[in-house]
């Protein structure tokens, strides 16, 4: 059974979706499971759908989005039908877009998918950033939440704790299937007020450490190995450590291994031990325009170009790890952000050369401040033979 991982653009959040399909038959998928759904700045696709030509970056964006789920979810064998809603943490850029994309336009909206189970880290209260309550009402009345054609969530949403262990979240697929695990959770504090105790530094902290990380496991190739992706949401150092020790053969290295990389590729997260652990072949990040300052912003160049980058190739050449081939144009790249708060860009990364997969393109060299675009990047697993794959955007 392939999968299709797609990383969506959300500008400055996070959203990936996992499209389990049948090989004999490529256009009916088997099983579908969305990793949160959030943006807190965002980023017009390099590619829009038609929208006014009034429409907003964020309207642009989730337009798109919209459009692309509905695509994967109606060639489902149950059409539009979520297996798994994964809410990975309590920040709003994994979160806040959800209600966009999960209820229709109606007054009153209507639940556009059935989903079949809800896992989340931390307690309900803490999702209701911004004044937002369409995730507390998800948590506490699932049951009264529905849509026209009888769209529901079937079972009660449950708060995900610390598993001892991996744990399977697809049924019925089988020993040999591929299946993607549950793997870590809630390293903070948890308290029904949480969200308001924690409103700036410390909150965000433990809302990090809570993050829920689910690992993607593809099928046996002839030599028994499988390939790998592991989605790291907002985990940082301190998440990477344990799972060393309670998950440590499911995120290492067998046949190719993917990594998305924690933190939108802040310098909390990916540390040289978690690159020396994972031994990646490519990365992959979620990022956007929105500005930070000091040395916890994302995508800094200190961080990525100085530090995770260099670090990181002489993983690969230790390993004989090759620069895996993406379709991109010859010169397509990303651009970092100076850590003293100024401007994004010129630096500028090929992933010909560093497999870098971020959602933030420039089309250029120059990375001028018209240029940023986002991009949905894909990375299909296993579809012609078990230990095949192909990455692209669009």
């Amino acid at each position: 059974m392939p999968v299709e991982v797609v990383f969506f653009n959300v500008g400055q959040g996070d959203c990936t979706l996992l499209w389990f399909y049948d090989r004999n038959n490529k256009n009916v998928g088997t099983h579908a499971v969305l990793i949160d759904c959030g943006s807190t700045e965002p980023l017009a696709p390099l590619n829009p759908v038609a929208t006014p030509t009034t429409a907003s970056a964020k309207e642009q964006m989730v337009t798109r989005l919209r459009g692309k789920l509905d695509h994967y979810l109606g060639r489902l064998r149950n059409p539009y039908t979520l297996d798994c809603l994964v809410v990975t943490h309590p920040d709003e850029d994994h979160f806040n877009l959800l209600e966009h994309v999960l209820l229709s336009d109606l007054d009153p909206p209507q639940l556009k998918y059935t989903i079949r189970q809800v896992m989340y880290a931390l307690h309900p209260l803490d999702y209701r950033e911004r004044g937002g309550d369409f995730l507390w009402t998800l948590f506490h009345h699932w049951n009264q939440i529905g849509g026209q054609s009888g769209q529901q969530v079937l079972n009660p949403p449950r708060m995900v704790t610390m598993p001892s262990s991996p744990q399977p979240m697809l049924q019925g697929v089988g020993a040999l299937g591929a299946n993607v695990f549950m793997v870590g959770g809630v390293l903070g504090p948890e308290s029904l007020n949480d969200v308001y105790k924690y409103e700036s530094g410390p909150k965000e902290a433990i809302a990090n450490a809570s993050s829920l990380v689910t690992v993607v496991q593809g099928e046996p190739d002839a030599r028994g190995k499988r390939q790998k992706v592991l989605l790291m949401a907002d985990a940082v150092t301190l998440n990477e450590r344990y799972l060393v020790g309670t998950a440590d053969a499911l995120c290492r290295r067998e046949s190719n291994l993917w990594l998305k990389i924690g933190h939108h590729g802040s310098v909390t997260s990916t540390d040289n031990a978690w690159l020396d652990h994972t031994t990646p072949d490519g990365l992959f990040v979620s990022t956007g325009p929105k500005a930070f300052g000091g040395r916890t912003a994302t995508c800094t160049r200190s961080n990525i170009s100085n530090r995770l980058l260099p670090h990181w190739q002489t993983v690969r050449t230790a390993h004989g790890i090759p620069a895996p081939p993406a379709t991109t144009p010859a010169n397509w790249g990303y651009v970092v952000q100076d850590d003293t708060g100024g401007p994004r860009g010129p630096f500028v990364h090929l992933p010909a050369t560093d497999p870098l997969f971020s959602s933030m393109a420039v089309p250029n060299a120059t990375g001028t401040a018209t240029g940023w675009r986002g991009v949905d990047w894909h990375l299909r697993l296993d579809d012609t033979a078990p230990g095949s794959f192909e990455i692209w955007y669009e």
